[in-house]
């Protein structure tokens, strides 16, 4: 069991959902738009996500041994200081097989989907895993980078989603908008990587702008988000998908940023991140549900 504990923390799978919910947002739209979707290509897609998820997941605990040791209590999904490369768990034999295993599966799994797929899915990996935390590119620790790496990546889970479905390209204000909201959301979890990314030398935005800036950058990023939702929930030619989720995401981060700038204390948020991440994968479980429903 204390082998598998080691995998498991790897997953890091509470982020792993969060990094999966515009692919169960792709999927609903798609299963909307092509019913006859073949049902074990939802199988095999997932699999291949959580595949591409596994080796990005690995190679940033593998790249942030000097910050993560730095770590110290819980401000995000875990206690960083017991991730398994800063405790000594993990052999060189073992990790070599964690990355090559999961990559395999990933462009495997991916190809068997088809080009449109593998492109999307296999640069989800690339973005989130190699350019993000590999140390040739290293860009969670340059400023604007580390927020644009993640806008980039969710932007690739969405798109894969789709493409199961053989869909087009969501509307660009949708796009617009989810990259917003994609960095509103990630910023608090910069903020509070301050001390620890600061201590190990690393230039995140949070250390290069300073925490209480990058945080209040918050408010104008949820403000524009009014006027995109706005223009997305009026296209009617849009996914009702897309439609609901401007409409309730918007005055859903605007009250969220609110409370966030309640709970800074610096150097920290005080804020439990299961508060948003219990009813997001909550969201993802009835978009999964509903797509299946419709391919049924």
């Amino acid at each position: 069991m204390a082998r598998l504990r080691k995998y498991w923390t790897l997953l890091r799978i509470k982020i792993a959902l969060s990094y999966f919910f515009p692919m169960a947002l792709g999927f609903a739209v798609a299963a909307d738009a092509n019913p006859s979707i073949a049902w074990w290509k939802v199988p095999v897609g997932f699999g291949a996500f959580f595949c591409a998820w596994f080796f990005a997941s690995t190679l940033n605990f593998y790249a942030d041994v000097e910050a993560d040791r730095e770590f110290a209590g819980k401000f995000k999904d875990m206690d960083l200081s017991k991730q398994p490369f800063v405790t000594g768990e993990m052999g060189k034999l073992e990790t070599w097989l964690a990355f090559g295993l999961s990559a395999a599966g990933c462009v495997g799994l991916s190809l068997a989907l088809g080009y449109r797929f593998a492109i999307f899915n296999i640069g989800f990996m690339l973005v989130i895993g190699v350019l993000y935390s590999h140390p040739w590119f290293r860009l969670k620790a340059r400023p604007v980078t580390d927020i644009l790496c993640n806008v980039t990546g969710m932007g690739f889970s969405l798109l894969a989603g789709l493409s199961l479905g053989g869909s087009g390209l969501p509307p660009v204000a949708f796009l617009v908008w989810g990259g917003l909201f994609i960095a509103v959301m990630y910023i608090p979890t910069v903020v509070n990587d301050v001390p620890f990314d600061g201590a190990a030398g690393l230039k995140t935005s949070g250390v290069c702008f300073g925490a209480s800036r990058l945080l209040y950058f918050m408010a104008p990023l949820a403000l524009a988000m009014i006027p995109v939702g706005i223009l997305v929930v009026l296209n009617a030619s849009a996914a009702w998908e897309y439609r609901w989720i401007a409409a309730l995401g918007t005055p859903l981060t605007i009250a969220g940023t609110a409370v966030i700038f309640y709970l800074w204390h610096p150097p920290h948020i005080d804020l439990n991140p299961d508060v948003v991440l219990y009813p997001m994968d909550l969201a993802i479980v009835a978009l999964i549900v509903y797509g299946a429903v419709r391919l049924a």
